[in-house]
């Protein structure tokens, strides 16, 4: 089982950026104008926060919740924001190093088990605001460009 010891300090950082950038997938695979693009973000911080009460039996997730807790690790600004694409392309780059980082430096088991959990964040985003409708009435849970970023993240994770 690893913690925050066990990685350098780039290391560190590509697992903290992680879940916010999961997160950033989902709401830029359909971004639903200013309240549903807020509602997905703050979707992030909320399944943090939900880990953060009931915890979790994963010791990296652990580690990285009470590192964020304490305010120990600031995430680096994201860069290649300048357009759309260039930030999707960035936010499944930024997955993929957070997959090799986990092979070479994780138990499988526990490696598996952190990328569920950012997938499940990833989930907890798109579902956050409905898609179409009117004034949030009606409309999708998740839209099908939604469900495209999930099954996109799942591949650069190698989860389902």
């Amino acid at each position: 089982m690893s913690k925050k010891a066990d990685y350098s300090a780039e290391e560190w950082q590509t697992i903290v950026k992680a879940a916010p950038m999961a997160g950033l997938a989902v709401t830029l695979a359909s971004p639903n104008g200013p309240f549903g693009v807020m509602k997905e973000m703050f979707a992030v911080g909320m399944a943090i926060a939900d880990t953060l009460h009931k915890g979790s039996d994963n010791e990296l997730v652990t580690s990285l919740i009470e590192d964020l807790k304490a305010r120990g690790t600031k995430p680096e600004r994201p860069t290649a924001m300048e357009s759309p694409d260039k930030a999707r392309a960035a936010c499944m780059q930024a997955l993929q190093d957070l997959d090799a980082l986990l092979l070479r430096k994780s138990t499988p088991n526990e490696a598996l088990g952190f990328k569920q959990w950012l997938h499940g964040i990833a989930r907890s985003v798109a579902e956050a605001s409905n898609e179409g409708g009117f004034l949030g009435i009606g409309g999708e849970k998740v839209s099908a460009a939604e469900r495209e970023a999930l099954a996109a993240i799942g591949h650069a994770l190698h989860v389902s």
